[in-house]
């Protein structure tokens, strides 16, 4: 799978990084009024829900494929050489 950062602390930073960059924007939007507007009219429209829950749907699968599968994802030599199976 990909594996974008291969260093565990590294990939911790760049994660608090991107959550911290995130807040920022948001509270940068909310002090603009960006959230006071009629943006939820949108949704109202047809067939605009299901457009919004299939991007959505698509955006928690690939996040989660990138910020899970290194963080689970054992390396190929996690168990070791198999020194010991001498005996079977």
């Amino acid at each position: 799978m990909i594996d974008l950062i291969g260093d565990s602390k590294k990939r911790n930073k760049v994660m608090l990084l991107f959550l911290v960059l995130g807040l920022i924007v948001f509270g940068i939007a909310s002090s603009c009024g960006v959230y006071e507007s009629d943006a939820e009219n949108i949704l109202e429209r047809p067939g605009m829900m299901i457009v919004f829950s299939f991007v959505g749907c698509w955006v928690l699968i690939i996040l989660a494929k990138l910020i899970m599968t290194p963080l689970l994802q054992r390396s190929e030599n996690y168990y070791g050489e198999g020194g010991d199976d001498t005996d079977a």
